[in-house]
């Protein structure tokens, strides 16, 4: 298949995954009962309008609820890595007794569902007061253990010369995590923060358990609560997505070329 072929299935499957924003965009400009199933009404680009996202912002605790989120997120995410990366350096680089055994019992807890561990991660909760608190989502979000799997893989593609070589300068074990494996497997980080962060932003079930106030709502669970108590058209609706998904487009936007840098990487080669 030559490269003409190649491009052009390219775009199209782009074009495809990109399509559901566009819409999504497209009608959350529209007038508040538009018609937006009619090809000819939501390609219509002289009606657009903000007032929907003045509707839903003033309506709604949802600027709140965005902060709340990034907030929880951005905290979720930087105590994970440090904690995967820790954890990952000591199975990848520090010999030490039932190694094998405890990397299989903590990469095991991703075949255990979550709604598996409510009731006691709930009554644990309970007994910390920790109920309509942020930390409540925060801490055991720390749990995933796919952050250890992954950054793993790539730390065992740190050259061992590089390690003895600061072993024999002198250098203690967390000055070696810090100034050799950290930089070296900076976009493995980098994608996997990213998922701890989507993971975080869009994590419904657990927050909407324990977060009973509404000023301390997350995005994911206060706006489902928001719309199934307003009668609202889909216009506000695609609105009050669009708010939600804005977010998590910039991040990506941003730091795409750490995702695909990630992802093409199997380790560092020596």
């Amino acid at each position: 298949m030559n490269k003409w072929a190649l491009n052009i299935i390219a775009t199209v499957l782009a074009f495809l995954f990109v399509f559901p924003l566009i819409w999504m965009l497209l009608v959350s400009l529209k007038p508040d009962g538009t018609n937006v199933y009619a090809m000819s009404d939501w390609v219509h680009f002289a009606d657009l309008t903000f007032s929907n996202y003045k509707k839903v912002i003033t309506g709604s605790e949802i600027l709140r609820w965005t902060w709340n989120s990034t907030v929880i997120g951005v905290m979720t995410t930087l105590l994970s890595i440090l904690l995967s990366s820790l954890a990952a350096y000591s199975f990848s680089k520090m010999p030490f007794k039932s190694k094998g055994f405890l990397f299989v019992l903590i990469t095991s807890g991703l075949l255990i569902p979550t709604e598996a561990i409510l009731i006691p991660l709930y009554e644990t909760t309970l007994h910390l007061n920790l109920i309509d608190n942020k930390w409540a989502i925060i801490l055991p979000g720390l749990t995933n253990p796919i952050g250890i799997l992954l950054l793993k893989q790539f730390m065992d593609g740190v050259p061992k010369d590089y390690i003895e070589a600061a072993q024999i300068d002198g250098s203690g074990t967390f000055r070696i995590w810090w100034n050799i494996c950290l930089p070296l497997t900076k976009s493995a980080m980098v994608s996997v923060g990213i998922f701890f962060l989507i993971l975080s932003w869009n994590n419904f079930l657990w927050p909407y358990l324990t977060i009973t106030s509404e000023e301390n709502m997350i995005l994911s669970a206060g706006l489902p609560t928001f719309l199934s108590n307003n009668n609202m058209s889909l216009n506000m609706i695609m609105t009050a997505s669009g708010i939600a998904a804005i977010p998590t487009i910039l991040v990506f936007a941003i730091l795409q070329r750490h995702i695909v840098q990630g992802v093409a990487m199997s380790g560092v080669k020596g």
